[in-house]
C-alpha cells in the first residue's frame, strides 16, 4: 500500500512547479505587452479637437508677425527650431530667430514646441546638444515637446552628405544616440521628442528601442504616411502658405489626440 501512494506522487507534478510555469508565463506575456506598446500612444497636449493644425519653422522662414499667424489661419500649434549642428563643421549655432519666435509665438498664445536639427555621431555629442537647447529655452517654457530632428542631409542631386551620414551608423547607434538626448531632455522637465522621416525610421532608427514616453513625429508626403509605426504627429507638407511667414513655402503638421 505504501508503494502504491509513492508512485501516485511520483506521477503528479508538484505545486511549486506548477506555480513557477504560471509566473513565467505572466512574465512572457507581460514582456510581449510592454514591447509592443513601445511605440507611443500617448496624449501629449489636448487641443479640445481630435486633429489639429500646425507649422514648423526655422531663420528659413524669415520674418514671422505670429499675431497674424494665429488670426488669419487655423493654426493651433507650432514648433520652431532653436539651434543645429553644421553637418560640415559639426559647429553647434543658435537659429538667430529662436529667441524672437519663442517670445512671439508666447505672446500670440500658440501653444509651442521646440527641435534642434542633430549631427550627434555619438552619445556625447547629443547631451551637448540637448544642454544647449535646455540652455535656451528655460526662459520660454515650451508647453509642447522638445524634439531632436534626425535626418540626413542632401546636396544638390538628392545624395546624402554630411557627418551623421558618413559615420555608418547603425539603428542601433542611431537610436542610442536619439535615446541619450531624449533623457536629458526628459531629466530636465521637457516631453522628449524624435523627428525623422518614414524612411528613416524604418531603416536608420529602431522604434521599438525609443522609450515610451517620446513623441513620434513623422514626416511624409504621401497622400497617407507610408509607415506601420505609431505616430503623434504628422508632417504633411513643406510647400504650405502661411499668412504672416515671409517665407514662400512653410512646413504643415497635423497633431493627433491619439494614434
Amino acid at each position: 500500500m505504501t508503494i502504491k501512494v509513492e508512485k501516485r506522487l511520483k506521477n503528479k507534478i508538484p505545486i511549486a512547479v506548477i506555480c513557477l510555469a504560471l509566473a513565467v508565463i505572466i512574465a512572457v506575456i507581460t514582456l510581449s505587452a510592454s514591447l509592443g506598446s513601445k511605440q507611443p500612444s500617448l496624449e501629449l497636449y489636448d487641443f479640445g479637437k481630435e486633429v489639429a493644425q500646425g507649422i514648423d519653422v526655422s531663420e528659413h522662414n524669415k520674418k514671422i508677425d505670429w499675431q497674424t499667424v494665429k488670426d488669419e489661419n487655423e493654426i493651433d500649434f507650432a514648433f520652431i527650431r532653436v539651434g543645429y549642428r553644421g553637418y560640415k563643421t559639426g559647429e553647434i549655432c543658435e537659429d538667430k530667430y529662436a529667441v524672437k519666435n519663442m517670445k512671439e509665438a508666447k505672446k500670440a498664445e500658440i501653444p509651442f514646441g521646440v527641435y534642434f536639427y542633430s549631427q550627434a555621431t555619438t552619445v556625447e555629442e547629443a547631451q551637448q546638444e540637448a544642454h544647449f537647447v535646455t540652455s535656451i529655452i528655460k526662459r520660454y517654457n515650451p508647453q509642447l515637446p522638445v524634439v531632436i530632428d534626425f535626418e540626413y542631409p542632401t546636396d544638390e542631386d538628392g545624395y546624402h552628405i554630411g557627418r551623421l551620414f558618413e559615420a555608418g551608423l547603425s539603428a542601433q547607434e542611431n537610436t542610442e544616440i536619439i535615446n541619450a538626448f531624449c533623457e536629458k531632455i526628459s531629466k530636465s522637465g521637457y516631453t522628449p521628442g524624435i523627428y525623422a522621416s518614414s524612411n528613416a525610421f524604418k531603416y536608420n532608427i529602431d522604434v521599438d528601442e525609443l522609450d515610451s514616453s517620446v513623441a513620434i513625429w513623422l514626416a511624409d508626403y504621401n497622400s497617407e504616411p507610408d509607415t506601420d509605426i505609431k505616430y503623434n504627429i504628422w508632417q504633411y507638407s513643406k510647400a504650405g502658405e502661411v499668412k504672416g511667414v515671409e517665407s514662400k513655402n512653410t512646413d504643415l503638421n497635423y497633431w493627433y489626440k491619439r494614434r
